[in-house]
């Protein structure tokens, strides 16, 4: 029946109401006013603007403005600017006290321009548009040349009157500008980058009397440009117009290309060009913006559906996109709220283990006194910072601001942190580049970081030590003192949102070390509507909302040992102690083509060979690396070139395990290499790859118990000696 309590507090909360209502000033009442429009039709010609006037508007209150089309643009202020002539509609909501209410829709009337007549022949335009035919899966006809082809315009010398202007077009009233991004605020809105990077250009735009556009630069691969997840944005069976301005400067003809990239049900990936016809992309005169234009019925898909442009003609030339518009089926999104309660959950679920906290609470006691401290982060693309915005927003450099301003000393100056992340890259990579990345990287007087936390989880499935590396590198940061962090990262959904976190958790068990696993904390809210979006920048990195948080699941570690009582440390002799799986890879260093023999007692000579050149592409650092922007990965490599001599890499030294970095390449010029210790050949390194992105492939040579000189070649074998090759750099111990 009823519940005799929640009706006397209902009846008690209405009175209360109703004497307050009774109890209001005229002031007062005036103030709880619902916000309305002023005009709810605007006429504006061709090129103008004119603001949106919302009275009784709320102080604390957030409104939003929504285009119907692309006859005009709004500002986050509520300025609508004509574009075409026509007619559009500017839906405005209100949100206040976590509540969202529409405040009413302004028709905008768009008059057209009054037609010039024209005294001489006229010049046609300095850009060229893509044709707009609908393909409704995979383009499978090539437009006929006269609707390809820009219509012939006759001398007009003497004109006897005005031509009269077309009838505007009525908008489609289902169709909906579901995404819009002229880059006049910085706002990537959600574009990231796809391999090289994206920054905001204030040189040059196309959009009338704007300002910026987006380059897309550090590109070292054909498909290296920006894409879009519009997964969120667009319904499946709808039909979705697409269209974005592009140019670029090369001096010469390139084809640039706007496809979407999705899984069928088969779990095939599929590239599906959006403009008919052009499947490798649209023609592009240099220094002219060309508009890419088409549609296309957006399928079923096994997963994302991602809009995306390259410049397949030039692998390593920048462009640049401006003004990409996006029209159709408007799909309600459920925006998901993240509280304060909930953050807390997602934060004390996240605490797998504070394991021996000894050495955390000396770090915490070290910052507080003032002493310097320094926090490196080793990983992959997450660690790295992909898809933050800026790349400061990472949870790299937001969890070491966060311990500094709390823990530090003077505003936290004592306080510094290292970003050693590379995208991609398993431990089999970052035990071999620790000492490059990480130690040669500490602050004067320093020889190990204070914290390391370690994040390979996601890119280690499959590596070729199979753990051993990941374990190595435990084991060189606590024999060096270094407190130790695990950080097990999630991702998409299919996966369950981890990789190797149940086999690398017993590590962190093995030493007893503190460990989070963001897969425990969120994973649970993957159905929640909206959580997704709210957390990922794309299926597998987070968005600044998402870095955020593991910043915070950090600091919640830092919080928890601070008042926990302190441990006695657990480890003084690393070597004493019995290895999980293995130590082979204990104590790794690298040799690359800037040592020299004299810099390691090990190393005893090194000849190059026919391996002297350098390779450019081999993919660059997010952040800024030693003061470098977009420095290379591994810059000092050994190329072979197809034009050299085949002549082998020589080197002699003492070790006891040999690990081999090399490039894949996606590109056939690239073949294999083979290896040779001690003249046995030990395997071949194949540096063709058909899915390779200029990413680093591991090879592990030799794991023995005892150290020993060894002579190692690396040789091209004759049949590829015509073909290119790069060896990134070694590891041994």
């Amino acid at each position: 029946m009823g519940n005799k309590k929640g009706t006397k507090v209902l009846c008690y909360a209405v009175v209360t109401a109703l004497t307050f209502t009774s109890l209001m000033t005229p002031a007062n009442a005036s103030a709880a006013k619902k916000a309305k429009l002023a005009k709810k039709t605007l006429t504006i010609m061709q090129g103008k603007s004119k603001q949106i006037v919302i009275k009784n508007k709320k102080s604390k209150a957030k409104y939003k403005f929504k285009a119907s089309n692309a006859k005009i643009k709004v500002t986050k202020t509520g300025k609508v600017t004509a574009v075409k002539a026509g007619k559009a509609k500017v839906t405005v909501k209100e949100t206040y006290k976590k509540k969202t209410r529409k405040v009413g829709v302004v028709t905008v009337n768009v008059k057209a321009k009054k037609a010039v007549v024209p005294t001489e022949v006229p010049i046609p335009p300095d850009v060229v548009s893509t044709p707009t035919a609908v393909p409704s899966a995979a383009p499978t006809q090539t437009p006929s040349a006269t609707a390809s082809q820009a219509p012939t315009v006759s001398p007009v010398t003497t004109p006897t009157a005005e031509p009269t202007a077309a009838p505007p077009e009525e908008p489609d009233e289902d169709k909906t500008v579901v995404y819009n991004n002229y880059f006049e605020d910085g706002d990537y809105k959600d574009i990231t980058a796809r391999g090289g990077k994206i920054e905001v250009s204030q040189s040059e735009n196309h959009t009338d009397g704007g300002m910026n556009s987006l380059l897309c630069t550090g590109r070292s691969a054909d498909w290296h440009g920006a894409s879009l997840n519009i997964s969120k944005l667009t319904q499946a069976g709808e039909k979705y117009d697409f269209s974005t301005w592009v140019k670029q400067n090369t001096g010469s003809d390139q084809k640039i290309a706007m496809k979407l990239q999705y899984k069928d049900k088969e779990g095939n990936t599929q590239y599906k060009s959006v403009v008919a016809g052009v499947d490798d992309g649209v023609v592009c005169e240099s220094g002219k913006w060309v508009e890419l234009k088409g549609s296309y019925v957006i399928p079923e898909a096994d997963g994302d559906v991602t809009l995306y442009y390259e410049m397949s003609s030039d692998p390593v030339a920048d462009f640049l996109i401006d003004d990409v518009i996006i029209e159709g089926k408007e799909v309600e999104n459920t925006e998901f709220k993240m509280t304060d309660e909930l953050r807390a959950a997602i934060k004390a679920d996240s605490l797998l283990s504070t394991g021996n906290n000894a050495r955390l609470k000396n770090v915490i006691a070290k910052a507080r006194n003032g002493e310097d401290v320094t926090l490196a982060y080793i990983g992959g693309s997450i660690t790295e910072g992909a898809l933050a915005s800026p790349n400061s927003n990472c949870y790299v450099d937001v969890s070491a601001k966060a311990f500094a301003k709390k823990y530090g000393k003077d505003g936290g100056a004592n306080v510094h942190f290292i970003n050693a992340g590379m995208s991609g890259t398993p431990s089999d990579i970052g035990i071999v580049r620790y000492n490059r990345d990480v130690i040669e990287r500490l602050p004067e007087g320093s020889d190990h970081p204070d914290v390391l936390f370690i994040e390979f989880a996601v890119n280690d499935f499959g590596t070729t030590s199979k753990g051993g590396a990941y374990e190595g590198l435990i084991r060189q940061a606590l024999k060096s003192g270094s407190a130790v962090v695990l950080i097990f990262s999630t991702f998409q959904k299919g996966a369950g949102g981890t990789v190797m976190e149940s086999q690398y958790r017993p590590y962190g068990e093995h030493y007893n070390i503190p460990m989070i696993s963001m897969g425990d904390g969120i994973t649970k809210y993957f159905d929640e509507d909206g959580f997704y979006d709210w957390y990922f920048g794309d299926k597998l990195h987070p968005n600044n909302r998402g870095y955020k948080l593991m910043s915070d699941c950090i600091m919640n570690l830092m919080d928890t040992v601070d008042n926990a009582q302190a441990d006695t440390d657990n480890i003084t002799d690393i070597d004493a102690m019995a290895p999980k799986t293995t130590a082979a890879y204990q104590g790794m260093k690298m040799i690359d083509a800037n040592t020299k023999a004299e810099d390691d007692d090990a190393l005893i000579s090194i000849d190059a060979g026919s391996f002297t050149a350098k390779d450019s592409a081999t993919g660059n650092f997010q952040y800024e690396y030693k003061g470098q922007k977009s420095a290379s990965w591994f810059a000092d490599n050994w190329m072979h070139t197809k034009d050299a001599a085949n002549d082998a890499l020589t080197v002699k030294l003492n070790c006891k395990t040999l690990m081999f970095v090399y490039k894949l390449s996606s590109s056939a010029s690239f073949g294999p290499a083979d290896v040779y210790i001690d003249g046995e050949k030990k395997g071949t390194l194949n540096g063709y790859d058909s899915s390779g992105w200029n990413n680093g492939k591991v090879f592990v040579a030799m794991t023995n118990e005892e150290v020993a000189e060894h002579t190692i070649e690396i040789k091209m074998a004759d049949e590829s000696a015509a073909k290119n090759f790069t060896l990134m750099a070694i590891g041994f111990n």
